[in-house]
């Protein structure tokens, strides 16, 4: 096939997948790494291969110099695993590093014990005790979320202490990337979605965390009426509001339901007419179904989940989370490597010289847990 073809080929594949403007994507990854100064070369990746925005992770780390690049993948609501790798190798023709990628379809123990850099994301998950057990011991966990926003049951850290594999969130505020923000468009979009016009809207934003506080405050900044509060029992006229805004991401119990803020009875009952946004957090969708309340997107879901990921908005902010992530675990193995620095030098090292984030008293810990 002619190289024009490929390309013309691999657009269209791509296009299929979801992308709008699958040569756009190609740029924004190379955008990113430059922006970042992402430099793979002489590291061992090991990351997921997934579809549509989420098909850039391992293209990025092989377009950035990447020595080896091992993507996970399966089967799975979104996309088989042919398409998937049909989809990744669509992504390489464009930028121009065709079979750079080892997609693996079987998770293997092996493929642990050869990289330098292991990342949390989906197809890669659990990383638990017997992958971190054959890990080296100069490998490192790139987390690429900040660490409040991990679940424990995705990445044993505690075995990651034990061994002394040095591990980091990642920064989403990372000037001048900013991919926390994104959140706050999305939420307009889901608002959007559920037929509430938000000019002359109030919103009412109910959560604890980071990710309510950033979503009100960027609405506020739009000119939209919106309020944040922590528990629906701070609130006084539900009746006055025509969105709300579930984004607790946090949280474990549930927000609305039995033991909740309110039960689904009493929410119906205070505002039959309210529009609930479920963005990240527990609630009885079942009862408030049943009751006719309008809850967006109609879908179950539990704690410490969001009912959409960024990549609704497009594929950029996908690359710069996943850039940001790669930058973070680069600078640590380097330390690692290169400079032969230990676990807390490390760390330290990377904290000040790439977008990481670290756990509340992680340095101060680390030998404490490491010996129990």
């Amino acid at each position: 096939m002619k190289p024009a073809d490929r390309v013309l080929r691999a657009i269209e594949i791509l296009k299929k997948a979801g992308i709008a403007n699958p040569l756009r994507l190609a740029q924004l990854i190379r955008t990113t790494i430059e922006q970042l100064m992402l430099d793979l070369s002489d590291l061992a990746i090991m990351t997921e291969a997934a579809s549509g925005p989420f098909v850039v992770t391992p293209v990025i780390a092989k377009l950035a110099g990447g020595k080896r690049v091992m993507a996970l993948t399966r089967d799975s609501e979104y996309a088989s695993t042919d398409e998937v790798i049909e989809q990744t190798q669509a992504l390489e023709s464009l930028c121009g590093i065709e079979g750079g990628v080892e997609v693996y379809q079987r998770r293997s123990l092996e493929l642990f014990s050869h990289a330098d850099i292991v990342t949390n994301l989906g197809f890669v998950r659990p990383i638990d005790g017997e992958a971190v057990g054959v890990m080296k011991p100069t490998a490192v966990v790139s987390l690429m979320c900040e660490p409040w926003e991990v679940r424990h049951q995705d990445v044993d850290l505690k075995a990651c202490r034990r061994k002394g594999i040095a591990f980091l969130g990642t920064n989403e505020d990372y000037p001048p990337i900013e991919v926390f923000t994104y959140s706050a468009w999305l939420c307009l979009k889901m608002l959007f979605a559920a037929q509430i016009e938000v000019f002359k809207s109030k919103v009412l934003v109910v959560g604890g965390d980071k990710l309510a506080s950033v979503i009100t405050r960027q609405f506020k900044n739009c000119g939209v009426w919106a309020r944040n509060v922590p528990h629906l029992r701070d609130t006084v006229n539900l009746q006055e509001i025509d969105a709300l805004v579930i984004a607790d991401y946090s949280r474990k119990d549930m927000i609305i339901g039995p033991q909740g803020d309110l039960t689904a009875s009493e929410l119906a009952d205070r505002a039959p007419g309210l529009t609930i946004i479920q963005f990240a957090g527990h609630i009885d969708l079942r009862t408030l179904d049943a009751l006719g309340v309008h809850v967006y997107p109609d879908i179950a879901l539990g704690p410490s989940r969001m009912a959409k990921t960024l990549a609704e908005l497009g594929a950029k902010p996908v690359i710069e989370l996943h850039g940001l992530g790669l930058k973070v675990g680069e600078v640590l193995a380097r330390a690692r490597i290169r400079e032969g620095l230990d676990v807390n030098e490390s760390v330290a090292y990377a904290l000040k010289n790439s977008p990481a984030q670290t756990f509340v008293g992680q340095l101060r810990n680390f030998h404490e847990q490491r010996v129990r």
